[in-house]
């Protein structure tokens, strides 16, 4: 399992690299002016393959965490794999389709928040101010 992960962060790493990200606590985390964005590896309880989950923490919401975990965000959601939805079988994928799938996951999700804010993400998937927090509704004037 270690040895997964291992080479799941190698892969990673150098791959959020590239968008401003940086390894702490054991999550990804991308500091922008007003957005915290963070990217975490879960193992699934049901077998051997894991979840990639990022989460955007707005800075003018809260005033008080440098590191964010994923469950403390204002709204989370997980990478899609084309071959297994939303899970990786890290221990059978070689780690050009690992990076294929994140840099599509990256440019999809994470990119225009980045770029745009946090308005863009649910212009782009208006169904997810679902599982925003009510601070973040009322951040945005969404009722």
């Amino acid at each position: 399992m270690y040895q997964i992960i291992d080479n799941f962060q190698f892969v990673e790493l150098k791959e959020l690299r590239k968008y401003g990200f940086v390894y702490c606590k054991k999550n990804y985390y991308c500091y922008t002016h007003k957005i915290i964005i963070v990217i975490n590896l879960q193992k699934s309880n049901f077998d051997n393959s894991y979840y990639i989950n990022y989460g955007f923490y707005v800075k003018d919401i809260h005033h008080d965490l440098q590191y964010p975990k994923n469950n403390e965000c204002d709204i989370t959601g997980r990478f899609l794999n084309e071959t297994n939805k939303g899970t990786y079988q890290l221990d059978t994928m070689n780690a050009e389709e690992l990076v294929m799938s994140l840099e599509k996951n990256i440019l999809n999700f994470i990119v225009p928040v980045i770029n745009e804010g946090i308005s863009k993400y649910f212009e782009l998937f208006p169904n997810a101010i679902c599982r925003a927090t009510l601070n973040l509704k009322k951040y945005l004037g969404i009722n």
